[in-house]
């Protein structure tokens, strides 16, 4: 199950967690705040929607129509306005898809195979306030690529499970670790230190321990850029 399958479930029925979408919880802490968020809001709806009633009954009966009319209508536009902006404003989504895209666009970046020249890659790495420290003969591709108004290092490297594509986004901050799967590719996005770190395979790759080493060999350059929230 994708994030996307996944909140389409959890707005249709915030209670409900089949075993499919219970899987993807476990994994995915964007989805987890998503369903409690829903959660809250319907507990919000229902909770204005009872109140309506008594505190009609403290007020004269002429009133109770009107009081009761708005009140109403106030709930149902809280509880739209609450959920167009809990669907439209993912940051961690929208930065996930950005991605995607990205790196589709970029198609025969997959099938590198000779390693990266150091002075190369030091040079793309550096221009964008990183360096690496691991085996850079792992590195088949690296371009400086721009992404939302910034240069980043896009790197695929070569592993066990075999190529992955690298991101490196000294500029764009998240607060969590998002896992995401779509277009024939899975993807992991962690924050660092100094930014975010977009790990991507092809197919359910498990990304977990090639993200987790990128994290400690990415080395953050002295700099002062400017943060960039997704």
């Amino acid at each position: 199950m994708i994030c996307r399958d996944a909140r389409l479930a959890i707005g249709a029925e915030p209670h409900a967690v089949p075993p499919g979408l219970a899987e993807h919880l476990t994994g995915c802490a964007a989805c987890s705040q998503f369903q409690r968020e829903m959660l809250a809001l319907e507990a919000n709806i229902r909770r204005a929607l009872a109140e309506a009633p008594l505190a009609a009954r403290t007020r004269p009966q002429r009133r109770f129509s009107t009081w009761s009319g708005w009140a109403l209508a106030a709930s149902i536009l809280v509880a739209v306005l609450s959920t167009l902006v809990i669907w439209t404003l993912r940051p961690a989504e929208t930065l996930a898809r950005e991605v995607i895209t990205h790196v589709n666009g970029e198609p025969d970046s997959w099938s590198s195979s000779v390693p990266v020249a150091a002075p190369t890659l030091d040079g793309i790495l550096r221009a964008a306030g990183v360096a690496l420290d691991a085996n850079s003969n792992s590195v088949v591709y690296a371009r400086s690529c721009r992404f939302r108004g910034h240069d980043v290092p896009h790197l695929v490297v070569k592993t066990s499970h075999g190529p992955v594509t690298v991101l490196i986004l000294r500029n764009v901050h998240v607060g969590a670790r998002e896992a995401f799967r779509e277009s024939g590719m899975t993807g992991v996005i962690t924050p660092a230190p100094q930014g975010s770190i977009a790990v991507l395979g092809r197919g359910d790759a498990n990304l977990d321990e090639v993200s987790e080493q990128m994290r400690r060999s990415v080395r953050w350059l002295s700099q002062n850029p400017h943060a960039i929230f997704p």
